[in-house]
């Protein structure tokens, strides 16, 4: 495997490591917060970030500052 392949297959691990964290943050906060709309609106705007993220290849899943 040449260089820019094995650089993409470390982009592509970092990217799915951080949407596996982003969902397993939004499971926890599920879990620990009753099912209010707001909350529901808080985890579907986390996995929508982690999402774009991975699409755009960036590697991270912070969540955006307002």
């Amino acid at each position: 495997m040449d260089i820019s392949g094995e650089l993409s297959m470390i982009v592509q691990a970092n990217s799915l490591h951080a949407v596996r964290t982003t969902m397993a943050q939004a499971a926890q906060a599920a879990e620990a917060a009753p099912p209010t709309p707001a909350a529901q609106s808080d985890v579907i705007l986390q996995l929508s970030t982690a999402a774009q993220q991975l699409l755009h290849g960036s590697g991270t899943a912070s969540h955006p500052a307002p």
